[in-house]
Parts: C-alpha cells; structure tokens; sequence
C-alpha cells in the first residue's frame, strides 16, 4: 500500500486511546462480575459443607433409624432456601452485569466512533496525497523518458536536413564551377588565335 509520512498519526493515536479505554471497563466490569460470582459461589459452598456436616454429625447421634428420615426432612427446607436465595443473587449479580456493561457501552461509543471517524478520515487524506504524489512522479517519469526520444528524433532531424543541405550546397557549387568553366571555354573559342610573336 501507501507508506504513511508520520509513523503514528494524532487520529491513530485516539483511535487507539479510545478502544484501549472502551476495553479496560468492559474488562473490568467482567472482572467484577466474576469476582461476586466466585464470592456467591464461595460463600453457597462454604454454607452447604456446614449444613452437610450439621446433618451427618445429627444423623450420627440418633438413636432410632426413624429419626434419620427426620433429621433428613428438617434439613432439607433450609437447604432448599438457601438454593433458591443463591438463585436469586446469580439472577441480581447478572442483571446487574448486564446493565454495567450497557452502560460502559453507551460511554464509549460516542467517543469510539467519533475516533473511528478521525482516523478514517484521515487514511483516506493521505492515501489520496500519496496517490496523487505517486501519479505525479509517473506522468514526470514518463515526460523524462519521452524527452530524450524527442530530442534524439530532433537531432535525427537536423542531421538529415545539414546532410541535404551540404549536398545542395555542394551541388549548386559544382554547377557554378562547370557553368564557370564553360564561359571559360566559350570565351577562349571566341578569341582568334594567336599569331607566333604577337604580344597577348
């Protein structure tokens, strides 16, 4: 593609900014949320061992078989509530995440796109810089390669009319030389000859 003249742009750099802050509270409102669901689960497990260790410790101090199924029966109403009250604080704690989790979303998202918008539109200001840069330095490429075509066809040109030109030159003087030696000629044959002692 294009390289970019600066190696990181001020959009870039709150692009970045933007997603890296939107990321840090959605992790930490997971974190949170997972940290009250270790705590729940924690606390539910903690509270079922002593309710097992209640029940064994009664079942061994019966008596009579019979007061097995009784102990079994008081146990289990309270083992049933607590169920139902770790339901409930599951359902709270995750509705309570999930409207977290809304609400980091709708902080961000005005900044995050507005970002997004930045950058974007900054790509496409400097790719289509880069783009123009490049083409201008084809099109002066291409007219510096075209130039010495041009001026080696003008050299071409300058030769061949020099070459017709000596040769016209030369004919016009070969011709002027003949017509001279042929007046030459002419006026010798109109002069009477010499007589043998006569002066010129």
């Amino acid at each position: 593609m294009f390289p970019f003249s600066q190696s990181i742009t001020p959009a870039a750099r709150n692009h970045v900014q933007a997603q890296v802050s939107f990321f840090n509270d959605l992790s930490r409102s997971l974190f949170q949320t997972a940290q009250k669901f270790t705590e729940l689960n924690l606390q539910m497990a903690q509270t079922m061992l002593e309710d097992t260790a209640a029940a064994s410790q009664a079942m061994i101090t019966v008596d009579k078989p019979t007061e097995v199924f009784s102990v079994t029966a008081s146990r289990a109403q309270p083992t049933a509530d607590r169920l139902r009250e770790w339901q409930q604080q599951v359902s709270r704690i995750a509705t309570d995440s999930q409207t977290k989790l809304i609400r980091v979303a709708g902080e961000h998202a005005e900044e995050t796109a507005r970002a997004a918008c930045e950058l974007t539109d900054e790509v496409t200001r400097v790719t289509s810089q880069e783009t123009e840069r490049t083409l201008r330095q084809q099109h002066d490429t291409m007219r510096q390669l075209a130039n010495p075509l041009d001026s080696m066809v003008d050299s071409a040109n300058r030769q061949a009319r020099a070459a017709m030109g000596d040769g016209h030159d030369r004919t016009e003087e070969a011709a002027q030389a003949a017509g001279h030696a042929a007046q030459a000629a002419q006026s010798a044959m109109r002069q009477p000859p010499r007589k043998e002692g006569q002066p010129s």
